[in-house]
């Protein structure tokens, strides 16, 4: 789909977006049970083919913490909570196409608490499903290694 800057800017800080939350156990996260991720891809492809800006949200429903990961159809790396920021790299008027990105949010993934990967150019593939079930498996289970790390330290620590 093809936003002008400035309307993509503008749609995202009012949330005009469409945006579905999905709920996914760790053991589909763990067992790599790509359901989420074609429900996340028929939803996507049904709101750019009405030409609407797609937010999908899957939370790993019973972890240890908090982590969700965002499907978004954005124009450049950064999550829509940072649409303001894309003035830096565009021109308000310039034109350009949507394409989707997965960020991960969670407390123990990095220094950061976060991370955001292009996924694909335009809809998802079946490659593209399979690679980033890859990345969310991974981000999963960095997040649980430095959840472990920590309270391992605490209990070091009394």
């Amino acid at each position: 789909m093809k936003i002008k800057v400035a309307d993509f800017i503008e749609k995202v800080q009012d949330e005009k977006f469409k945006q579905t939350k999905l709920d996914i156990s760790k053991d589909d996260l763990l067992q790599e049970d790509l359901w989420a991720l074609n429900t996340a891809k028929d939803q996507m492809e049904k709101d750019l083919a009405e030409n609407e800006l797609s937010q999908i949200i899957i939370h790993v429903a019973d972890a240890e913490f908090e982590i969700d990961y965002y499907l978004e159809s954005g124009i450049i790396n950064l999550p829509f909570a940072d649409a303001k920021k894309v003035t830096h790299f565009f021109d308000d008027d310039a034109e350009t196409e949507t394409k989707i990105y997965l960020s991960t949010s969670c407390e123990y993934l990095n220094a950061s608490k976060f991370h955001i990967d292009l996924i694909s150019e335009n809809s998802l593939k079946n490659d593209e499903i399979k690679h980033t079930m890859d990345i969310m498996k991974s981000n999963y289970e960095t997040s649980l290694e430095n959840f472990s790390k920590k309270d391992e330290e605490e209990k070091e620590d009394k």
